[in-house]
């Protein structure tokens, strides 16, 4: 029986070194996963903020989630490895169960927007990354002068030969050369194009082992039989054969968004997305941009939709939403290690503008910085960031690169070098942080 409206008792528990949740701790203790909220405007804020008494059950109920996750996290990180750990074009990876403070957050912000929050079920299906696990690609050896020279001689756009102009500007791309936004906006379809082959010599093992593990998982729960999977074009001859000879592992993906700058380049090409498509019988939500040369054959809906895509600040990553064996909802984020690393610290300029200083003093150098930009001059940061993703990108699949420098007029605290040494400063301070740290509970409210 629920206790949510019984006497209860609120305090302030620590979850990591300088965070804290509130949590109903009467129902904590008690293990009681009982929850219905409903969200009341008029009542549930005060001062711009969610009352304590709402924030208390949805921190308890992050606890509880995070339990839960803690739990059926080795099963999940298992299941990746199966599927993903014998291929040659995998680096490494890295996993993490989402923590309670990260899932309080998610929770009150659903829970404003008048998500349902009637139970504990309601509550784990808004947390659709409860594992998350990256899996990274190797990077390409670096391209010699002759390899370069020789992709270039043979390139042909729909089978045409490009014209002085348009071969100007995609050598300016390809060697990463100077050029006015015109060119860019003009030659970009063309260089994507071009560096299609690179994109799927690093990505296309992964695409099959996603290919085949969503087929796999259609035959389980469908009922498909080989013969429907060929008659319905769900894969090529090539992987068929793989299906029947091979113990491939099912999985269940429901979403992919395939996340780029304005510039940059994707993970997956929008032809392997194609194949990943088919493989779910065009039943997968996929959310990424189409090739800009073939922009005339979508709707103008359609465009504006997979437009979310593209990110400001150029965040480069393939992520896959999936339901592992064990029923735990996790988040897949395919990407070399150059860009991962990067993505490390680069997210700091975003959370510290929006206010989110959960970083400590350590950055408070930083922060005022960033607080001083105005608009425009945030939007001109924001580019030097993306470009700095297209430098890391562009290493990772061989190509020569020129590493951005901070706009000038900027702080040389706002640079990615600096940004990379307060990160790796932070990261010390924490792992020290951590050393003997257990969770509690530390006072009443």
């Amino acid at each position: 029986m629920s206790i949510l409206n019984s006497a209860k008792v609120i305090a302030k528990y620590c979850t990591k070194p300088e965070q804290y949740i509130l949590v109903n701790k009467t129902r904590f203790n008690l293990g009681d996963t009982n929850v219905s909220l409903v969200f009341n405007k008029d009542f549930d804020i005060l001062n711009g903020k969610l009352v304590d008494d709402k924030l208390a059950e949805i921190g308890t109920t992050a606890l509880q989630l995070e339990k839960d996750f803690v739990q059926k996290f080795p099963g999940a990180k298992k299941e990746v490895k199966d599927i993903f750990e014998k291929l040659d074009t995998v680096e490494s990876f890295s996993f993490r169960p989402k923590s309670a403070g990260s899932m309080e957050t998610k929770l009150e912000r659903e829970f404003i927007a008048g998500k349902p929050f009637n139970s504990f079920s309601d509550a784990k299906e808004l947390v659709r990354d409860g594992i998350g696990s990256r899996i990274f690609l190797k990077s390409l050896p670096e391209l010699s002068s002759n390899e370069l020279k020789k992709m270039l001689n043979e390139f042909r756009l729909n089978g045409e030969e490009l014209s002085k102009q348009d071969k100007k500007i995609l050598y300016k791309y390809v060697y990463d050369y100077p050029m006015s936004l015109e060119e860019k906006k003009k030659g970009f379809p063309i260089f994507e194009k071009f560096v299609e082959p690179l994109i799927q010599k690093q990505s296309q093992q992964v695409v099959d082992e996603i290919s085949l593990s969503i087929v796999k998982n259609s035959m389980i729960k469908k009922g498909l039989s080989i013969e429907d999977v060929r008659a319905k074009g769900m894969l090529s001859d090539v992987l068929i054969e793989r299906l029947q000879k091979e113990d491939i592992k099912p999985l269940e993906f429901d979403l992919v968004n395939n996340y780029r700058g304005e510039f940059g380049l994707p993970v997956f090409t929008n032809a392997q997305l194609q194949q990943i498509e088919k493989a779910s019988g065009a039943k997968l939500k996929i959310i990424s941009r189409p090739d800009l040369l073939d922009y005339d054959k979508y709707p103008k809906e359609y465009i504006e939709k997979m437009q979310k895509s593209i990110r400001q600040s150029g965040y480069r990553t393939a992520q896959g939403n999936v339901i592992h064996k064990n029923g735990v909802r996790g988040e897949f984020q395919f990407r070399d290690l150059y860009t991962n690393d990067f993505a490390e610290y680069e997210h700091i300029a975003y959370d510290l503008r929006m206010g989110k200083n959960t970083l400590g003093e350590l950055f408070n150098d930083y922060k005022r910085e960033i607080s001083k930009l105005s608009d425009n001059e945030y939007s001109k940061y924001t580019q030097y960031l993306s470009e700095c993703y297209n430098y890391y990108n562009r290493k990772s699949i061989g190509l020569p690169t020129h590493k951005p420098k901070l706009p000038k007029g900027f702080n040389k605290i706002l640079s990615e070098e600096n940004m990379k040494n307060l990160h790796d400063l932070n990261e010390k301070r924490i792992k020290e942080l951590n050393k003997n740290f257990v969770p509690s509970f530390v006072q009443v409210a």
